[in-house]
């Protein structure tokens, strides 16, 4: 006896419905027709990164027919996220990223199954997923999907835009012809530049979002042909699209990475108390003086007016999220003579006034 209700298999029954009329343009191409369906409905596809290019990523591969799809993402939406990242409205504004992202997917096909990982990228994610979209703009963050993806045989598609300048590619180290990102950037070299201090045009994030969900269908369905060995690097100021090719040479070597520290974090409300039991605490904005001036936690320096070698206080620095303040504390420990590390405001600003927290 099944247990499924009339109710139930009605719904169902619409739900099956309503995903055929979503695949059908797909399906009416060239060359895919039914096997192109049936194969993008058994893909599992993990996303890393929900913002400005795991956004229009997201909104393509949301109606693509796919069987599953991971988001993970540790951040939260802020309001300077929502002229790119269009997967949000200001009524998101503070929730978790990869959670609103996962409630997008699911209205448009309530078919595919969507997880939602509010969390950093960690190796284990990949396992279990057939393609691997890389959308973090993080080069820490790419190397190490790369040797996730390496590892499990996976290939990934990844992609970056800052300012007017943005780069889509595939990479596959089990490919018959195998590259990689460090092929691409040998060089272990940290985070250099943020859409918050270098800015980003909002349509570029589109653009390379919208090639970067094209790679998934290619990998999985053969809807084109994927950019392995290519490089596609697109200028917005021109809108100049060039391709050029990725090779291994016969000394490539996996660069070692560099052991990053992870800087001690501390919640605002514990902050807020230190605050006021008059810890001697330094705190350090990172944020563009256009960000400060919406406010700024009481007492707060900007990083000019610190000197980070001499200072013999702790350091807590905060930013929007987390994400650049983790990164300058990265590079402060490196510089002071004793190597402490400053404190990360958890979750930023962002999470202070969350919290309803004073800012000035």
């Amino acid at each position: 006896m099944s247990g499924t209700t009339p109710v139930q298999a009605a719904h169902d029954a619409a739900a099956r419905d309503a995903r055929r009329r979503i695949t059908s343009r797909t399906a009416a191409l060239a060359g895919a027709g039914q096997p192109a369906v049936d194969a993008l409905a058994a893909a599992r596809v993990l996303v890393v990164g929900a913002g400005g290019l795991g956004a229009p990523v997201l909104t393509y591969l949301a109606g693509s027919g796919l069987g599953r799809i991971t988001i993970v993402d540790h951040d939260v939406v802020d309001t300077s996220n929502l002229a790119r990242q269009t997967l949000f409205a200001s009524g998101d504004v503070g929730r978790q990223k990869a959670v609103v992202a996962a409630e997008r997917v699911r209205g448009v096909d309530p078919v595919v199954e969507v997880v939602a990982l509010a969390e950093r990228f960690r190796p284990e994610h990949v396992a279990g997923h057939d393609v691997v979209v890389d959308a973090a703009d993080s080069v820490e963050v790419t190397r190490a999907v790369s040797d996730a993806c390496a590892d499990a045989g996976v290939p990934f598609v990844w992609g970056t835009a800052l300012g007017y300048d943005g780069q889509v590619s595939v990479f596959h180290d089990a490919a018959p012809e195998p590259v990689d990102f460090h092929d691409l950037h040998p060089e272990a070299l940290p985070d250099e530049g943020s859409c918050a201090a270098d800015g980003v045009l909002p349509a570029l994030c589109g653009a390379v979002g919208a090639v970067m969900a094209a790679q998934v269908t290619a990998l999985v369905a053969g809807l084109g042909a994927p950019l392995l060995g290519r490089v596609l690097t697109v200028d917005a100021r021109r809108w100049r699209w060039t391709e050029s090719p990725l090779r291994r040479g016969p000394g490539s070597v996996r660069p070692s990475a560099p052991a990053l520290v992870e800087p001690p974090r501390i919640a605002p409300a514990a902050l807020d108390a230190r605050l006021r039991a008059g810890a001697p605490v330094v705190l350090v904005d990172v944020r563009t003086d256009q960000e400060r001036a919406s406010g700024v936690v009481p007492g707060s320096r900007t990083p000019d007016t610190v000197d980070v070698a001499a200072e013999d206080v702790e350091l807590v620095v905060v930013c929007a999220s987390g994400v650049r303040a983790t990164a300058w504390a990265r590079t402060v420990a490196a510089a002071r003579p004793d190597g402490a590390v400053p404190v990360v405001l958890d979750g930023g600003i962002t999470a202070w006034r969350s919290e309803g927290l004073p800012t000035v």
